[in-house]
């Protein structure tokens, strides 16, 4: 798990909170891919309703983390599984240290590094999820003339 929080990009606040996530007693597979779900509606929920919500990141994120969860299988060792469910509660809680989920279009980049960090454990880099450079160290538009 160390060498998931060591990768670049991972956010230094999310660490802490995706280590305790690892300590979480296992549950089914299938109740991970129905939160996933659940939380893919959340998500599209909040972006009808207030705007701000990144649906489009919230749902490549769900498809990443649905593709993972596929792949489980009886050979599917406890250490893997424990980070596939550390990387879904992640993803589901809203308020996670790096502001707020839905209520902003990057309340799911510190997410999306998450599960990039994953992927790349996993030799998944095929479903990496771009991760837009958030406003503030965006350069400004050039001055027109």
């Amino acid at each position: 798990m160390q060498i998931i929080l060591q990768r670049a990009g991972v956010p230094e606040t999310s660490k802490q909170l995706f280590a305790r996530l690892m300590q979480e007693d296992l549950i089914p597979v299938e109740a991970l891919s129905s939160v996933v779900e659940s939380y893919r509606r959340v998500i599209a929920d909040a972006a009808r309703k207030n705007g701000r919500a990144n649906s489009p990141l919230g749902n490549k994120i769900a498809d990443a983390l649905q593709v993972l969860l596929g792949r489980v299988s009886e050979r599917t060792g406890e250490e893997n599984m424990r980070i596939l469910q550390a990387a879904v509660r992640y993803f589901v809680i809203q308020n996670d240290g790096v502001g707020h989920d839905l209520d902003s279009a990057e309340g799911l980049f510190d997410d999306a590094r998450i599960i990039n960090a994953v992927l790349w454990f996993y030799g998944r880099d095929e479903l990496q999820v771009p991760v837009p450079e958030p406003v503030a160290n965006r350069a400004p538009p050039p001055k027109k003339r």
